[in-house]
């Protein structure tokens, strides 16, 4: 490594080391904030909260926490970058508790992913959405020896053309041109990231019985000897999340799974895709009638921040944020439509002309004034992590903690064939069926809260 590069080097570090105290900081800022605002009396203050001082102030250093974070994030980058760069082989620094950390127990998911394990099960796909739940395969759809005799068969020859009836030239319609058969070309799937965010856990019985808690303590206060203690305001909701079955099925000619190479593993993609984007649809927009279940903007309780006039989709965000923060949670993700991305991204300062978001979640490179390139660039939002969902409604964007809720699965997605259903026998046809159980419990509502948009 040249002298010039270890320079470069160590300025990233000594930035992130900078950044990294100055997050400290405010983090101790943003936690006094939110302990001048649940020790406030806001009895005068009317029904909107959030115009008092001590909400304005928590959502201050919500911001400055989330500006800090984004930077440390594109500095990070920006340094595992460089080292590819110049072709180092150091590791990149890290600091526990930090951007790099869940900072939940104090482990490293960094260390984890530059792991051998970590890439093996990568490659096996276990981390894939698309396995998430597990999956019956069909069948072999042609082993090796078999396909390599396909190709020598003699019927794969084309046919010479005969003679034409009358003068002209022979065109390349009548055989000697091999088609081109490409078969089955599979239609991309969008991944299904909600389903990524949310945990998972198991379930035994067909409803589970809960109690949400809907107020948090906040009334612990200094007592003089022989005085009366304060009372707690804790308050607990009873509830319940019935086990609901997302299902479909797909009936299927028997010849065409046997003639068509690839039609039985494509068919075992896309039902349990199908069935895994409704059950996304159901956590997200769910009314809890009928066999539906309670999604996570019907549920009562979550944070729903007042709009300002002139507010800006950022804006929006950063007050759902706040709400959540003051209900001590730590959300960490958004989930944005992708109109309310663009909106977001497309803003260009009235001067210049830039982008505002010139450098979403990177970094600018401060001695070159030019920006780094996308791959050092993540999409993040106030310090969390964004991402886009067209089940979202544009104007609702939401902001959550993961941990506020749990999928709970009473049976993986499975598929099942059978010839015996209705005339499927005698017609020569096969019924294909992919269906999950599932019950949502929202642990604590106010881990939510939608963004306002006007």
């Amino acid at each position: 490594m040249s002298d010039k590069n270890r320079d470069q080097l160590k300025a990233f570090r000594d930035r992130l080391a900078q950044k990294r105290a100055e997050r400290l900081h405010l983090r101790q800022d943003r936690d006094a904030a939110r302990d001048a605002f649940a020790g406030a009396d806001f009895s005068e203050a009317g029904s909107d909260i959030t115009q008092t001082t001590e909400f304005r102030e928590a959502e201050r250093t919500v911001a400055a926490v989330g500006a800090v974070e984004d930077e440390i994030t594109g500095l990070e980058a920006a340094e595992k970058m460089l080292l590819k760069l110049i072709g180092s082989d150091e590791p990149a620094s890290y600091t526990p508790g930090g951007r790099g950390s869940l900072g939940r127990g104090g482990w490293n998911p960094r260390l984890a992913y530059e792991s051998e394990a970590f890439h093996d099960a990568l490659e096996q796909g276990i981390f894939s959405s698309q396995n998430r739940f597990g999956t019956v395969v069909l069948g072999e759809v042609c082993d090796r020896d078999n396909f390599a005799n396909f190709l020598r068969s003699p019927h794969l020859a084309a046919a010479l053309p005969t003679a034409p009836s009358q003068p002209g030239g022979i065109g390349t319609d009548q055989g000697a041109i091999r088609p081109d058969v490409r078969g089955i070309f599979p239609p991309a799937l969008k991944p299904l990231t909600l389903l990524d965010l949310i945990p998972t856990g198991v379930t035994d019985s067909n409803i589970v019985m809960y109690v949400q808690v809907t107020g948090i303590p906040g009334y612990a206060a200094e007592t003089a000897e022989l005085a009366l203690k304060p009372a707690e305001g804790i308050t607990f909701n009873d509830a319940q999340a019935p086990v609901r079955t997302i299902a479909g099925f797909a009936k299927l000619a028997r010849q065409a799974m046997d003639d068509i190479a690839g039609f039985a593993t494509l068919i075992n993609s896309l039902l349990p895709y199908d069935v895994r984007r409704r059950l996304e649809n159901q956590l997200l927009q769910g009314d809890g009638t009928g066999q539906n279940l309670l999604g996570i903007m019907n549920t009562a309780g979550i944070g729903a921040p007042a709009s300002v006039a002139g507010d800006t989709v950022m804006d929006g965000i950063l007050r759902a944020i706040t709400t959540c923060v003051l209900s001590d949670v730590d959300p960490d993700f958004i989930v944005l439509n992708p109109n309310s991305w663009l909106n977001m991204a497309i803003v260009k300062s009235s001067g210049s002309g830039e982008y505002l978001m010139q450098y979403p979640g990177g970094v600018e490179d401060w001695a070159n004034n030019v920006g780094l390139p996308s791959a050092a660039r993540g999409m993040n939002l106030w310090g969390l992590t964004v991402t886009r969902n067209r089940l979202i409604p544009q104007a609702s964007p939401l902001v959550g903690d993961s941990q506020s809720a749990t999928v709970l699965v009473r049976e993986g997605v499975t598929v099942k064939t059978s010839d015996a259903d209705q005339d499927d026998f005698i017609r020569n046809r096969v019924t294909v069926l992919a269906e999950t159980r599932v019950a949502f419990p929202i642990w604590r509502p106010s881990g939510f809260a939608k963004a306002p948009l006007g």
